[in-house]
C-alpha cells in the first residue's frame, strides 16, 4: 500500500480561474510551482497512491488573514481545517483531513475539539517556523501532551524554508529530539528529511521508536537527494522513512519515479549506490498503521 503523508489543500474548491493562477519558483531552487489547484486536481494526482493525508497549516493568531500556502478559492467562512475536511469527503476511503493549530491561539483547545470530534480529524500538521512558534516552549508542550494522551500523530515541517520571516531555528530536527524525550509515546513525522539537515533527521529517528521522517520535496535536488538518502542507508535508518509528496509542489508519481531513479542516478555519476529494495520498502511502507490512524 502506497501512503502519501504529506499533501496540503487545493487553493480552490472548483475549477481555478485564469485571473487566479499563481505560480513561484523559491520552493523549487528557480523551478516553477504552480500554487493554484482545485479538488479535481488533487484527486487526480493522488490517483497514484492508495491513501493520502491531507492538511493546512493554521496562521499566526496575530496575522489571521495571512496563510503559508493559497487557499482563497473557497466559501468564506471555512478555515483551513474546514477545507481539508471537505476535501477528504470527496474521496472518504483514500483521503484522511489532519488539523492544523497554533499553540499560541487562545482558542487552541476548542479548535482541537472541534477537528476531532466534528470534522474527523485524525492526525494535525505543525510547521512552527512558519507559524513562529517554539516548539519546545510551554504552549507547545501542553498541546503535545494533549496529543499524546489522544494518540494523534504529527506531522513536523523540518528543515529550511526560503521565507524570511519564518525562523529556522524552530524547524531543526534537533528540537524534535527534545519533543520525543519529553514525549515518548508522541508519534511525530519529520518532514523533507528536515534537509539540508539530514544527518541530525537521522539521528533522531534512528534514536526515537516513535519518530519517522518522510522524503517529500527531495527529488528535485538530486545530488542532495542522494546524499540524503546515502546517508540513512549507511546508518541504517531507511526503514524510518515514510513515503510523501508535499502536493502541489510536487506530484506523488514524480516522487515515486525519482525514488526508483536513484539506482540510476548513483550509476551514472559513479556513487554508492541505494539498495532498491530499501526504496521498494520507503514507497510501500503502511504508514496508516505506523502512525496509527484509523
Amino acid at each position: 500500500m502506497i501512503v502519501d503523508v504529506h499533501t496540503h489543500l487545493p487553493s480552490h474548491q472548483d475549477t481555478v480561474p485564469p485571473e487566479d493562477m499563481v505560480t513561484e519558483t523559491a520552493m523549487r531552487s528557480g523551478e516553477t510551482v504552480q500554487l493554484t489547484n482545485s479538488i479535481a486536481d488533487y484527486l487526480r494526482d493522488m490517483e497514484a497512491v492508495d491513501k493520502a493525508f491531507i492538511f493546512g497549516i493554521a496562521p499566526r493568531p496575530w496575522l489571521p488573514e495571512k496563510s503559508v500556502l493559497l487557499a482563497g478559492g473557497w466559501p468564506e467562512g471555512k478555515n483551513h481545517n474546514d477545507v481539508a475536511s471537505e476535501t477528504a469527503k470527496h474521496a472518504p476511503d483514500k483521503i484522511t483531513p489532519f488539523m492544523s493549530l497554533h499553540p499560541l491561539d487562545p482558542n487552541v483547545n476548542d479548535e482541537y475539539d472541534r477537528c476531532v470530534g466534528d470534522l474527523g480529524c485524525k492526525g494535525i500538521k505543525l510547521g512552527p517556523n512558519y507559524q513562529d512558534f517554539d516548539p519546545t516552549g510551554p504552549e507547545a508542550f501542553a498541546l503535545f501532551a494533549r496529543l499524546e494522551a489522544d494518540q494523534i500523530p504529527i506531522v513536523f515541517h523540518q528543515g529550511t524554508s526560503p521565507m524570511t520571516e519564518a525562523p529556522l531555528t524552530y524547524a531543526h530536527p534537533l528540537t524534535s529530539d527534545k519533543i520525543a524525550m519529553a514525549f515518548p509515546n508522541l508519534t511525530m513525522v519529520l518532514a523533507h528529511l528536515a534537509h539540508p539537515w539530514q544527518a541530525d533527521c537521522l539521528s533522531v529517528v534512528r534514536k526515537h521508536p516513535n519518530v519517522w521522517a518522510d522524503v517529500s520535496a527531495q527529488f528535485y535536488r538530486p545530488y542532495s537527494f542522494w546524499q540524503g538518502m546515502r546517508l540513512f542507508h549507511e546508518w541504517g535508518a531507511t526503514e524510518k522513512i515514510l513515503f510523501a509528496s508535499d502536493w502541489p509542489v510536487t506530484r506523488p508519481q514524480d516522487n515515486i519515479d525519482h525514488l526508483r531513479a536513484l539506482p540510476k542516478f548513483a550509476k551514472d555519476h559513479h556513487l554508492p549506490t541505494i539498495p532498491e529494495e530499501e526504496i521498494e520498502g520507503i514507497i510501500n511502507r503502511d504508514a496508516v498503521a505506523i502512525m496509527g490512524v484509523d
